[in-house]
């Protein structure tokens, strides 16, 4: 199924040849240049100081804002393009603010002056699914920039997001060989499972698996990206359910004129792939396309003193396609239409056990803007999807392993929303919606007994959710802003039942499932006030909850010696929560951010022990009683002559279980896959006359893998390190080293020990036109 490491370096020579011969220019292409000079407007991108600045989109637009051309700067910072009847010049990129420039004469030169965006004018839509500076919501929000994704060592985009403290996957593993369902996001330490406390969107759509709460984060790649907004904290009183702990927001590259980039790159455990993003754009239509492959042969996950004959490579290979279709006719109002596809194989660390996903959607769209700022904007999406994966028994010795259960999971699932946005008494910025899901799933199951079919099970059932919500941005003085707002959400579990057909004598059985509805009504409050230009307070109070998913009540699954079972009795998980903190600015250089807060988490969804006996462990999930999250995080950037910049953050997090009648045993006892320390720090230097470098260190203390606290996850530290130098405006290679060090370190303990990624290597070039 993968490719063999000579492959993977005929690649990397035919890579190399095609870059040498870009890089050859023509002379034909000198004397063009040449005689065009006499018939363009030339100009030049530079920052506060007069420095130069490379590699920036200066963008030609008409008096309607229209695009008509796109050009960029070279390394002396100079730009040029055909002299055509326009009105403006227009750049935006992530690390500067947006400049809108009239043109003068062809003759004049034009100068474009940027200066950097400060945390104050980064701009978010996530925390109040309206756009508004970072630093004046009453959120703490994080937002990872273009750059930031450019500049990361990781190939995946959860690798990418761990440099954030906060973010966090149920276990350690790296997208890139961990099994899907292990794949859910917490933030702060609420309770990381493998259904997500946590939502993520894709440009406003959810991006969740709508049957188990597990994200594909491999849909995805860092080149499609604007940028990724994380808000921590209760996010129901918007969102509804599955943002018990909080919003991530993925949100992609648009582009207003023709444009087109081509990613390649490969390196250890035979990794290979490839991202494209295309676009093209004519009068009010435009469409773009991008699509990303991926393959690695992964490494041995077991632990060297228990790896067996069974033991092999946990390798995936998964493709990613995306098509969208968009009318703008002016810019008052929008349309769009996007069809996406996704489709992975992985092998998950012996010769049995395997597991793939396929999975099909569409999504649309419309904005209108009306007077006074109010606008109106509709979503619907729908989805098409198979899940299939194996369980495995292994012997002791781990010289044997027969396989005891192939699963598949089809889902189907619906959705919309609406939502108003308006400006009232000149002070009140509401916004008001209303949104829906039905999902549709089964677990099918096939056991096995002495290598034999002996059972045939299907269990699962509909669910929908919908909800209704309703926000007031208030703001009696510019240094005031508060937020108050409530959402009412219902859901209903029905049509749901469990069959079995025994193979031995042909009995089928039939067990319906208990249908339920259930409501409830989530509001949040919060306040921010500048205190100063530099300085701004800012805190909230919420509540949140997350109705249990089809996969938590109907699927049973199994991990190593580990068997899970669902349960169709469970409760919705309800959190009250508060935070408060502060922002400090130094003009564009210094900025550091504090946060305090507190969880109290009610009938958390967790994996129980039942028993424990030689061979197999069984746990059940559960309503667990009351959980205690508290804790800190900080961070600091500082940036000094214009080419370097430090980044620091660091997380204090205490998660315990506080209540749990039914069993006083886990009374006291840490959450598993909560560590108490988490930290990050990065070093980087960018000047596009000589490369970009960056070198990042990442550390995560101890933390169980089990509700008992028996088995013990040590603690851990891995450094990285990208490299890039941009040789034209048209190409750009860049390197990249994970663990740098090798470092060692566990990740799961099922109970034998799983280990994290070792060092990989990999390097690339990417071409831009």
């Amino acid at each position: 199924m993968f490719a063999d490491s000579k492959t993977i370096s005929c690649l990397a020579r035919l890579f190399l040849v095609f870059a040498i011969a870009w890089l050859v220019p023509s002379q034909s292409a000198r004397a063009n240049q040449s005689t065009a000079e006499k018939t363009e407007w030339h100009g030049k991108v530079v920052d506060e100081s007069g420095l130069p600045i490379e590699g920036i989109a200066v963008e030609v637009i008409d008096a309607e804002g229209r695009s008509l051309l796109e050009t960029q700067s070279d390394q002396e910072g100079k730009f040029s393009f055909a002299a055509i009847a326009a009105a403006k010049l227009q750049v935006k990129h992530p690390d500067f603010e947006p400049v809108e420039q009239s043109l003068g004469l062809p003759a004049e030169t034009l100068v474009v002056t940027l200066r950097p965006v400060t945390v104050r004018e980064t701009m978010t839509i996530t925390a109040t699914r309206t756009p508004q500076p970072v630093e004046g919501v009453p959120t703490a929000v994080v937002v990872v920039s273009q750059k930031d994704l450019q500049q990361s060592p990781a190939v995946t985009l959860d690798d990418a997001l761990r440099q954030v403290p906060a973010f966090s996957l149920f276990r350690r593993s790296s997208s890139l060989v961990a099994h899907p369902t292990t794949q859910g996001v917490s933030l702060r330490g609420i309770g990381p499972s493998g259904v997500s406390r946590t939502l993520v969107l894709w440009d406003g759509i959810p991006l969740n698996d709508p049957f188990g709460g597990w994200v594909y984060w491999n849909q995805l790649d860092k080149n499609s990206l604007e940028q990724v907004e994380i808000a921590a904290g209760g996010g129901s009183s918007l969102y509804g359910s599955s943002a018990l702990g909080g919003v991530i927001q993925v949100l992609s590259r648009s582009f207003e004129a023709n444009h087109f980039e081509l990613d390649l790159h490969g390196g250890s455990q035979a990794t290979a792939g490839t991202d494209l993003l295309a676009s093209a754009v004519r009068g009010p239509w435009s469409g773009n396309f991008s699509g990303s492959f991926l393959h690695t042969d992964g490494y041995i996950i077991a632990a060297p003193s228990i790896r067996g004959l069974v033991d092999d490579r946990a390798g995936s290979v998964r493709y990613a396609l995306r098509a969208g279709g968009f009318y703008k006719p002016d810019n008052r109002q929008s349309l769009f239409l996007q069809a996406t596809h996704f489709a992975e194989d992985r092998d998950n660390g012996t010769a049995l056990q395997k597991n793939a996903t396929d999975i099909t959607s569409i999504r649309v769209g419309y904005r209108r803007e009306g007077a006074n700022g109010r606008e109106w904007q509709l979503r619907g999406y729908g989805l098409v999807e198979k899940f299939s994966a194996n369980a495995t028994s292994i012997s002791a010795d781990r010289r044997q392993e027969t396989v005891i259960l192939d699963q598949t999971v089809p889902v189907r699932s619906l959705g919309g929303s609406a939502q108003w946005t308006g400006l009232l008494f000149s002070r009140h910025l509401v916004t008001s919606g209303v949104d829906w899901q039905w999902i549709r799933g089964n677990s099918e199951d096939l056991s096995y007994t002495s290598g034999q079919p002996s059972r045939f099970q299907v269990a699962g059932g509909s669910q929908q959710l919908g909800g209704i919500f309703v926000q007031d941005l208030f703001t009696p003085t510019n240094r005031w802003m508060i937020q108050l707002g409530a959402r009412l959400d219902g859901w209903s579990n029905y049509e749901a039942q469990r069959r079995d057909l025994l193979f031995s004598n042909g009995v089928l059985t039939t067990v319906p499932f208990v249908a339920q509805k259930r409501g409830t009504v989530n509001p949040k409050a919060g306040v921010s006030y500048r205190v100063r230009e530099q300085f701004t307070l800012r805190g909230s109070y919420y509540h949140s909850f997350r109705a249990p998913t089809l996969n938590e009540l109907y699927r049973g699954f199994r991990v190593g010696n580990v068997q899970t079972n669902p349960n169709d009795l469970l409760g919705p998980e309800k959190l009250r929560g508060a935070e408060g903190g502060m922002d400090w600015h130094l003009g564009s250089n210094v900025t550091a951010r504090f946060t305090g807060f507190w969880n109290q988490l009610e009938n958390a969804v967790s994996n129980i022990t039942v028993s424990v006996v030689p061979g197999l462990i069984t746990r059940r999930r559960e309503n667990v009683g009351e959980i205690h999250a508290q804790g800190v995080e900080s961070s600091l950037s500082v940036r000094w002559r214009r080419d370097w910049s430090l980044q620091g953050a660091y997380l204090w997090s205490d998660s315990k279980v506080s209540q749990f009648p039914p069993n006083r045993v886990l009374e006291s006892k840490f959450l598993p896959q909560v560590p108490r320390h988490r930290g990050s720090a990065s070093l980087s230097y960018s000047n596009a006359r000589v490369l970009s470098a960056f070198v990042s260190a990442r550390f995560v203390g101890a933390q169980y893998d089990d509700d008992l606290n028996t088995l013990l996850l040590g603690n851990f530290a891995v450094l990285d390190f990208h490299v890039s130098r941009t040789l034209n405006r048209s190409l750009r290679i860049y390197a990249s080293a994970e663990n740098l060090f090798d470092r060692r370190f566990a990740v799961a303990k099922t109970p034998l020990e799983n280990l994290g990624a070792p060092r990989m290597v990999h390097a690339g070039l990417k071409l831009i036109f």
